[in-house]
């Protein structure tokens, strides 16, 4: 026998053909009620003209009520607060391809190697968790009429394919047209694309970028750098040349920018000079001679070249000039080989840029500085009581420090925290301007490494490119093209040199802030020998 089909009226609400069995008891009858209407069971009063009297009752036998098909009942009571909805158990392998990306659970997608394309891989995936850059690619439109946005529109996409996968990605649209607008990175030799230098590859890339990205993109302004790169990755650097011949010249300042430091790399054998720290290597490379013509003498004579920094970045990029050209007099073509030292040169986590900035720049950084002193100089009353630095410090302790904190910037330090002590509290001092594009009034001039790019082999023609990348806190990832590996901090420390093993070859350090670092985040949208690559 079908259910009799009834018709339930609850405040403005109307529910047509509700099953009714008349076999079954009230009870059942008010539970499907419920699970319509919500209104739980103690409070329901169902009533029903011609069928039943008054409410009907959890006991009432529905075989003996004169219930007709279509009859009218009329509900009265409160429903419950309705509940969210409990957020369903997604497990990770359950998820697309996107989501788990986004996720974080698992490990990030690597770029497929393409014919010795790990200079490119490595470099890539060290500017992908830049996240300014990755802002103004998203916003940039290229629709400029002397733009070429080809290669920039497939560096963004590139980077969103990464974001959106979980499997190794073939760059085959940006590697396409990398080598379409610079020749150099087509070479082949026997049939197979050869080997390139990382460091080439990124001139070449932030060259094309700054062509484009034009616009602030969200930095505070670009002050006077001219594009988004330079506001980003560039520093305005103050050159003084003196005439080493004659006290009677004038000497000449000039200024230039460049998106890089280099650091020099000596100490063979034979040699008075040997680099053993990154920062001694960038102090030789801001200090040499040059030949220039001499108004004074009327010929050309020897100038010594000092060069400091004007203008600090957000992001800092280091060249360890690993590689270099070697004369070969004796063989048969007199060519001339490229060489690469191997030698042993220690990068800090934290970089001080004190000593490599001009006058008015440390100005500026000391009046922040000042506030800390003993933090910035690494040191407390009780080990200035105990010598440390003195004559009896270990030398190698010494050169360990970070960059820059020498008996000079202590001085200096000292005397900016005199200075400021004269006002009637800290906030009355006078606010630095800033010291670059985006970078706090805070801002110390202190860096925290965030990416490495290491080179494995002994030429620079032939071995094997690896990207190192800061995931958070003391995690980092390791990039070997389309495999991606986990390393702590220490591990990324010991790539300094002295061996077969992969060696730094371009550090990349974000300020610091008051508030820590830069940004710890992971990307955002808005080794094998030979000629192995």
């Amino acid at each position: 026998m079908a259910p009799t089909k009834v018709q339930i009226k609850w405040n403005k609400q109307t529910f047509s053909e509700v099953p009714l069995d008349t076999t079954g008891t009230a009870l059942t009858f008010k539970q499907h009620v419920y699970e319509l209407t919500g209104v739980p069971v103690p409070r329901q009063k169902l009533m029903c003209k011609g069928a039943w009297k008054l409410a009907l009752k959890d006991d009432d036998d529905l075989s003996k009520l004169s219930i007709k098909d279509g009859a009218a009942v009329t509900l009265i009571g409160t429903a419950d607060v309705v509940k969210e909805p409990v957020e369903k158990v997604v497990f990770v392998e359950d998820m697309a391809q996107a989501d788990q990306a986004k996720t974080g659970a698992i490990l990030p997608a690597g770029l497929r190697n393409l014919g010795n394309t790990c200079y490119l891989n490595s470099t890539l995936q060290c500017l992908r968790y830049v996240p300014e850059l990755r802002q103004a690619l998203n916003r940039y439109t290229g629709t400029g009429a002397n733009e070429q946005p080809f290669l920039t529109n497939a560096l963004k996409d590139t980077f969103n394919l990464l974001d959106g996968n979980t499997e190794p990605v073939p760059p085959m649209q940006f590697v396409m047209l990398l080598r379409q607008q610079f020749p150099q990175f087509a070479q082949q030799s026997r049939g197979h694309f050869m080997q390139q230098d990382a460091d080439e590859f990124m001139n070449e890339l932030l060259t094309s970028l700054a062509a484009n990205l034009r616009d602030a993109y969200g930095l505070p302004s670009l002050e006077d750098a001219g594009n988004f790169v330079d506001a980003l990755f560039g520093m305005e650097v103050e050159d003084t040349l003196s005439c080493a011949e004659s006290e009677a010249e004038k000497p000449v300042v000039k200024r230039d920018h460049v998106r890089k430091l280099v650091c020099n790399i000596q100490g063979g054998a034979g040699s008075d000079v040997k680099i053993n720290y990154l920062h001694e290597g960038v102090k030789l490379a801001l200090e040499g001679t040059i030949e220039k013509q001499s108004e004074v003498l009327g010929r050309d004579a020897v100038w010594n070249k000092t060069t400091r920094i004007a203008r600090l970045p957000r992001y800092l990029c280091v060249q360890f000039m690993r590689f270099f050209w070697k004369a070969t007099p004796d063989s048969q073509d007199h060519a001339g080989v490229k060489c690469k030292s191997l030698r042993t040169v220690t990068f800090p986590e934290t970089l001080d840029m004190f000593d490599f900035c001009n006058k008015t720049l440390q100005d500026r950084l000391m009046i922040t500085r000042g506030r800390d002193v003993d933090n910035i100089l690494g040191k407390d009353s009780k080990k200035k009581g105990d010598g440390l630095g003195g004559d009896g410090a270990d030398p190698e302790a010494k050169g360990e420090e970070s960059s820059g904190n020498g008996s000079s910037e202590e001085e200096a330090a000292l005397q900016a925290a005199l200075a400021m002590s004269m006002a009637d509290s800290v906030d009355e001092a006078v606010p630095p301007a800033p010291c670059g594009p985006g970078l706090p009034i805070d801002f110390k001039g202190l860096y925290e490494l965030f990416g490495v790019v290491t080179h494995k082999g002994r030429t620079a023609d032939g071995g094997h490119y690896m990207g190192w990348v800061r995931q958070k806190g003391d995690d980092w990832l390791v990039f070997d093209d389309e495999d991606v590996s986990e390393c702590k901090t220490a591990e990324v420390l010991q790539l300094s040199g002295g061996g077969d093993w992969h060696m730094a070859y371009l550090c990349f350090y974000r300020f610091k802030g008051t508030g820590g670092v830069a940004d710890e985040k992971g990307p955002s949208r808005e080794g094998k020998e030979g000629a192995e690559g």
